[in-house]
Formats: structure tokens, C-alpha cells, sequence
């Protein structure tokens, strides 16, 4: 996959997991990109803080996307296949991603307008898990950007949604 294709999951991965953290949303219990989690994590990973703040963050909605969707075969935006997994881990190591969106993770709505400024469509209400299409590498942005404009009705429409991709 293209880098700038990676750029836009882990930003999405980011802004979604902050959207859904405790003080926002609440979808999951975390508050790994809140203000204060520097500070707590800093003298833990003094390196590589950006790196914990996401893993912890992508940890969390995974677990939640994992009760309500079950694991099996299928995927969505926080359990990809192995190596696009690998390549999100790479671009978060060789990019400052979470430092350079600081601004965009400082209160909803600004992380719902960055959101929509990835792309987003038009999509129905869709309250729980929502299939969004079959996966396959090539379709990957297709199927994220239906996910992004999921992810964006629930956060905007005060509703849970939780998008996936089957796989075969």
C-alpha cells in the first residue's frame, strides 16, 4: 500500500480511538491521548511516547471492536491483516502522526472535522456492528473511508457503530 494510504488509517486509528476514549465518547475506558497521559507516560517511554499513546489507544478499541463484533473472519479499522498491521506500526515509528495532530485531538469537534476532511460519504444510521464490505488489499482505502464515515455519523449522532470487512 501507498504511505500517504497509511498516513490516513493511523491518523483515522487516532482520531477515532480519542473520539471514543473516556472523556469524549466513552466507547472504551482509555485515556491514552489525553493531555495528562504524556506526563504519565513520559518517564515510562521517554522515546517513544507517541508509540505507547497509539498502541495503548488502538489496544483499547480493538478489544471493544472484538466484543461487539467477535473475532473471526473478519477485520476492522483496529485488527487489519498482519502486514498492513506491520506497515501502520512502521509509518507511526517513522512519523511524529500523533505530535503532528495535536490540534486536531483537542476537544470532538475538531477531531470530527479532520475526520471528515480524510473523507467521508453518506451512510445510514447504523446503530452496533455494520458491514462494510468484503476485504481485499486493493479495495483497503475504499472500505476505511466507509468505516471513517460510519465512525463520524455515530460520534456526530450520539450512537455506537462499530464498522467491519469481511474476509473469506
Amino acid at each position: 500500500m501507498k504511505p500517504d494510504s497509511m498516513q490516513r488509517i493511523c491518523e483515522t486509528r487516532i482520531l477515532v480511538g480519542f473520539l471514543g476514549e473516556k472523556q469524549q465518547t466513552s466507547w472504551w475506558g482509555s485515556s491514552f491521548l489525553s493531555p495528562s497521559s504524556r506526563a504519565f507516560l513520559g518517564p515510562i517511554y521517554p522515546n517513544s511516547i507517541d508509540v505507547a499513546q497509539y498502541s495503548g489507544v488502538c489496544q483499547a478499541a480493538s478489544i471493544v471492536h472484538d466484543e461487539h463484533i467477535g473475532i473471526g473472519k473478519h477485520y476492522h479499522l483496529y485488527r487489519l491483516p498482519d502486514s498492513i498491521e506491520r506497515a501502520l506500526f512502521q509509518c507511526i515509528q517513522a512519523h511524529k502522526v500523533i505530535n503532528n495532530m495535536s490540534d486536531f485531538l483537542k476537544s470532538h469537534d475538531t477531531a470530527v472535522e479532520r475526520l471528515k476532511e480524510l473523507g467521508e460519504d453518506t451512510v445510514k444510521e447504523s446503530d452496533g456492528p455494520v458491514t462494510v464490505g468484503q476485504y481485499a488489499d486493493n479495495k483497503l482505502d475504499t472500505l476505511i473511508q466507509i468505516s471513517r464515515s460510519h465512525y463520524i455519523s455515530a460520534f456526530q449522532g450520539d450512537y455506537k457503530t462499530f464498522p467491519y470487512m469481511r474476509c473469506i
